[in-house]
C-alpha cells in the first residue's frame, strides 16, 4: 500500500494467509468514521458529479503497490469501479471507486462497499458513518501512480484559515463537511500543495496473467481431506469442471474458505488461489483476466497420501516464464513448506 503515514491502517479482518489458504468469508467493513484514527482525510461528501465522472478501461486490473499489497479494480457499472485492497496477510477491504476528471486532472474517490455496510447488524450500523477519501491520479499507463491527500498539510491550512473549507474536528481529527462543489474548488486551487511531491507518489505495476485457459486442468487427487502437522484440516471439494472449493479449519476450529484452479505448467502443478469465487469465472461480466491472476500461487509437490504445498513468489515465476527458464525451480517465500498434511481416509 501507500507507504508511511499514508498507509491504510484500520484493518479489522485478522485473516492470516501465511498459514494455509486462510481467506475469511465473513465481510469486514472498513473506512467508516473510525478512519479518523488513520492518516487519511475523510469527507462526508463525494468529489464527483455526473459531469465530472469518467471511466478509463486501463485502470481495470490487478496492481502491485509494493512487495505484497495488491489493488484490484473491476468494472462495477458504466462509470464505477469495485476496488479490492489486499495483501499476503489479509484482505484490507472493498470500496466503490469513481474516477473524477476536473480541469484535465484526474482523481479517485473511494467509498466503503455498500454491501459490506448492509451486512452489519442494523443497530450497530446506525452508529457508523461511511466517508469518502480522495487521491490524485498522476497516470495509469504504464504504471499506476497515486497520491493521497496530505492530512498534515490540509490541517495546517485550516488552522491558518478555518474558513478555507467547511469542516469539523471530531476527536481531534478533521472531517470535511464541504459540498462537492466546494471540495472540487478547493482541490483544484491547492492541488500542488495538498497532494505532496509527485516524486513521492505510489508507483504500482500491473500484474499480468501467469498462465492461459489451456493450462487449467483437473486432478481428482486434489479432492479430499488432509490433516496438518498441528492438527489443522484442509478440505478440498470439486466445484465446477476445473475448480475446487477449499476449506481450512484451524486448530481452534475457525473455518476459512478459498477457491482454486489447478494449473499445469511444464508438467508441474500449481494451485491458483482466490478469495473471491467470481474471479474464477472467465465469463463473469467485467472480470478482465482475473481468473488468470491469482491471489496466491502454490506449487503442489505431493497429492497422494501426503499433500505438500509451497508458496511461489509471483514476480519470480513470472520472470522465469517470460525468459523461458521455467525448468528452474522457483524459490519459496518461506523457509518451510506452506502446508504439509496426511490424507484422511474416508
Amino acid at each position: 500500500m501507500l507507504s508511511g503515514k499514508h498507509q491504510y491502517n484500520l484493518v479489522t479482518d485478522n485473516t492470516k494467509i501465511g498459514k494455509v489458504l486462510k481467506m475469511k468469508t465473513k465481510k469486514t467493513v472498513l473506512y467508516l468514521l473510525v478512519l479518523l484514527l488513520s492518516g487519511c482525510l475523510p469527507s462526508l461528501h463525494q468529489l464527483y458529479t455526473d459531469e465530472t465522472l469518467v471511466f478509463e478501461e486501463g485502470l481495470i486490473g490487478k496492481w502491485r503497490a509494493d512487495e505484497d499489497d495488491i489493488w484490484q479494480f473491476r468494472k462495477a457499472g458504466e462509470k464505477e469501479y469495485e476496488l479490492r485492497i489486499y495483501d499476503m496477510e489479509k484482505e484490507c477491504g472493498r470500496f466503490e471507486a469513481h474516477l473524477v476528471k476536473i480541469k484535465d486532472m484526474m482523481f479517485l474517490d473511494l467509498y466503503p462497499d455498500s454491501e459490506q455496510i448492509n451486512d452489519l447488524d442494523d443497530f450497530y450500523k446506525l452508529h457508523l458513518l461511511a466517508v469518502h477519501t480522495f487521491m490524485k491520479v498522476d497516470r495509469i499507463d504504464p504504471n499506476l501512480q497515486l497520491r493521497i491527500i496530505d492530512y498534515d498539510e490540509v490541517e495546517d491550512m485550516l488552522e491558518d484559515n478555518p474558513d478555507a473549507l467547511k469542516h469539523e474536528v471530531v476527536d481531534e481529527r478533521i472531517v470535511l463537511t464541504a459540498t462537492t462543489e466546494q471540495l472540487q474548488e478547493f482541490v483544484v486551487a491547492n492541488v500542488k500543495t495538498i497532494f505532496g511531491d509527485a516524486n513521492d507518489a505510489s508507483n504500482m505495476t500491473r500484474l499480468e496473467p501467469l498462465y492461459t485457459d489451456s493450462d487449467l486442468v483437473f486432478d481428482s487427487n486434489i479432492v479430499g481431506q488432509w490433516e496438518g502437522k498441528n492438527g489443522e484440516i484442509l478440505d478440498s471439494k470439486k466445484s465446477g469442471e476445473k475448480a475446487y472449493d477449499l476449506i481450512f479449519v484451524e486448530e481452534d476450529g475457525t473455518e476459512n474458505q478459498s477457491f482454486t484452479n489447478l494449473v499445469r505448467l511444464n508438467d508441474r502443478k500449481f494451485l491458483a488461489v482466490f478469495s473471491d469465487k467470481s474471479e474464477l469465472n472467465p465469463n463473469e461480466p467485467y472480470t478482465y483476466a482475473f481468473h488468470l491472476i491469482p491471489d496466491e500461487f502454490l506449487e503442489i509437490e505431493q497429492t497422494e497420501q501426503d499433500l505438500t504445498l509451497r508458496r511461489i513468489d509471483y514476480d519470480e515465476i513470472s520472470q522465469l516464464l517470460k525468459n523461458g527458464q521455467f525448468q528452474v525451480k522457483p524459490k519459496t517465500t518461506d523457509a518451510s513448506h506452506f502446508f504439509e498434511g496426511v490424507r484422511i481416509k474416508p
